[in-house]
């Protein structure tokens, strides 16, 4: 997704890991929620399935909508909203 360079930087400073489980609260429209799902959805070093999930919510209801159409897209079983 595209997003600033300042936006990236929030999920590299929290060190997220596969067995992290993270909330979002600000999450819409979803590019950082994204990101740190790429990192939940890597697979630990002995080889098993991550254990981890993230929880995105927004508290305006026009740009959570945004969120759930956004990641609706990545089908990833790791998220909820």
């Amino acid at each position: 997704t595209r997003q600033e360079t300042v936006s990236m930087l929030p999920p590299v400073a929290m060190n997220v890991q596969p067995h992290h489980k993270v909330l979002d609260m600000c999450a819409a429209p979803g590019s950082k929620t994204s990101q740190i799902l790429e990192t939940l959805a890597t697979k630990t070093t002995n080889g098993e399935e991550p254990k981890g999930f993230i929880v995105a919510n927004d508290s305006d209801s026009k740009r959570a909508y945004m969120l759930v159409h956004q990641l609706r897209r990545l089908n990833s079983p790791a998220i909820f909203v």
